[in-house]
């Protein structure tokens, strides 16, 4: 298992974290999230994801991380982190104001609170019954009048 062949993809792998031990429970946790327990002086909620900015999970630096409220917004902040780093930025920025791009003072400053400005999820059931009144009707054309 050396390189891949010609015509073969490499598999990427799961991303690696550091682990220290909890010296009140004796538990291995991650690095980064016990890090920021103990900068915030609390623990962790229950969901809240701490994420690294510049995707580097062994970059443990307070500076690079930030602890976000659940993981939507986790998945919200990295779908446009990765693509202002492919040089295609967000069609709406004004939606996206709530991320800081440099964070300021301490880690507590860096927790977002998110204010709600993703519209809330609608169910399947929910949708079926919309119709969308910004898509323009398709009139039925046959070929034979096209073409005169």
């Amino acid at each position: 298992m050396g390189q891949p062949l010609l015509g073969e993809k490499t598999i990427r792998r799961r991303k690696m974290y550091l682990y220290v031990r909890d010296p009140q429970t004796g538990k291995r946790v991650r690095t980064h999230r016990w890090l920021v327990e103990q900068a915030l002086g609390r623990p962790l909620l229950l969901g809240e994801v701490v994420h690294h900015k510049d995707g580097n999970s062994l970059n443990n630096d307070l500076s690079n991380l930030i602890v976000l409220p659940n993981q939507r917004v986790h998945a919200h902040v990295e779908f446009h982190s990765r693509r202002a780093q492919t040089g295609m930025p967000s069609l709406f920025p004004e939606l996206f104001t709530s991320i800081p791009e440099v964070s300021a003072g301490s880690l507590f400053d860096c927790v977002l609170l998110w204010r709600g400005q993703e519209p809330p999820m609608k169910s399947r059931r929910q949708r079926e019954g919309e119709t969308r009144t910004d898509m323009p009707k398709l009139l039925p054309c046959s070929l034979d009048e096209t073409r005169e």
